[in-house]
């Protein structure tokens, strides 16, 4: 079965299927969406997050990873594929589950960001291990945060416009440059050459 069928899925024939597909896909409100391509800035700024977390990660039990690994939400039944995870649980190197997915980003668009916003954060809040969600804007230099309060709710803080933002992992914590998330995007503003 190569096409996506009509009716509802659940999780385990869904995942089932999906293994056999060519193409990505999610699984939302019990029907299997096919994963849309991003535009370049899109790409640009998930592999500018991904590139910077694995040296600030290096010699840490977490790892950075891309939209390849999946988010199975146990709560809604929905499968959902971030654009980058922050997973700290073990490394199982045929697994396509986050272990233990810790931080969750996602590239907001005109398009998604909305979407991102309530129904994604939804269902990231459901699973329990989450303890950040990020999104990024990709039309201008913005990364809005929640983080998990002592009641277990992802609570919004105030937006990122400049400088860094803190990643929380436990007992420790990092800091991503905003310059580093947006740098060869054309949104920062340019800094003057220092001559020599």
């Amino acid at each position: 079965m190569n096409e996506a069928r009509a009716g509802t899925w659940n999780v385990t024939d869904f995942l089932l299927w999906e293994g056999e597909q060519e193409r990505r896909y999610e699984l939302v409100e019990g029907q299997a969406v096919l994963m849309a391509g991003g535009t370049e800035a899109h790409a640009l700024i998930a592999t500018n997050i991904v590139s910077s977390l694995k040296s600030l990660l290096l010699g840490s039990p977490c790892r950075p990873n891309g939209s390849d690994l999946r988010i199975p939400i146990i709560k809604t039944g929905n499968v959902r594929y971030p654009d980058v995870t922050i997973d700290c649980g073990p490394f199982r190197p045929e697994a396509h589950d986050a272990s233990e997915p810790f931080v969750i980003f996602e590239v907001l668009s005109k398009s998604t960001g909305w979407y991102d916003q309530t129904r994604k954060l939804r269902d990231y809040e459901s699973v329990p291990t989450i303890r950040q969600y990020v999104c990024v804007s990709q039309s201008e230099v913005r990364v809005s945060l929640w983080l998990r309060d002592e009641s277990g709710r992802l609570m919004p803080q105030d937006d990122v416009l400049q400088g860094d933002i803190a990643i929380g992992l436990g007992l420790s914590s990092l800091t991503l440059p905003l310059a580093d998330i947006y740098d060869g995007t054309g949104l920062l503003p340019s800094l003057p050459i220092a001559l020599i």
